[in-house]
């Protein structure tokens, strides 16, 4: 007799409304006919990265904003897509090796960089060195250089600097050559 009781009250709570516009339902559900449900999304912080919350509160892949996207990328909101965002500079926005064009597009470097060589003529002549054997090209300052790559000055037995080369730790990226 007390499950029967239970079980009409059960059935009187489900038909009562839990929401309307006067009274709305908590953070992170949605009123449907007069029923609090949980959505999947109330904002499009709780979907992943490159989604946004939709109008039916699924997470949609796309973005509708710049935060959408990941870190640097930003949103084309006609096209509802993340784009990558032009290199500026090459230290930052480039894999080891490449520069940034002036058309915001990172390239390999390509040439003698990281060449093996066992003489300076090895490398190309024009300012370039060989250096623990490995190609080192000319540089005036740190722009002349690839990302991964420093200018460095190579000193004579004396101990005077002669000239600059963009150089790495070439030993340590063999495998890319």
């Amino acid at each position: 007799m007390i499950a029967a009781f239970l079980l009409v009250l059960s059935c009187a709570k489900s038909t009562k409304a839990e929401c309307s516009e006067d009274t709305p339902c908590a953070f992170g559900e949605e009123c449907i006919e007069g029923q609090c449900v949980a959505s999947t999304c109330a904002t499009s912080t709780q979907c992943g990265i490159e989604q946004y919350c939709g109008a039916d509160n699924t997470c949609v892949a796309g973005c509708q904003e710049d935060s959408d996207c990941m870190f640097g990328d930003y949103c084309d909101t006609d096209a509802s897509t993340c784009v990558a965002a032009e290199c500026t500079d090459t230290h930052l926005d480039c894999s080891l090796g490449e520069f940034c064009s002036p058309t915001g597009d990172c390239y390999e470097a390509g040439g003698y960089y990281c060449r093996d060589c066992e003489e300076d003529g090895d490398c190309g002549g024009g300012g370039n060195y060989c250096y623990s054997g490995y190609c080192g090209v000319e540089c005036d300052s740190q722009k002349d250089c690839p990302a991964g790559y420093d200018c460095v000055g190579l000193q004579d037995l004396s101990g005077n600097i002669v000239t600059h080369i963009c150089f790495t730790a070439c030993w340590l990226f063999e495998d890319r050559q």
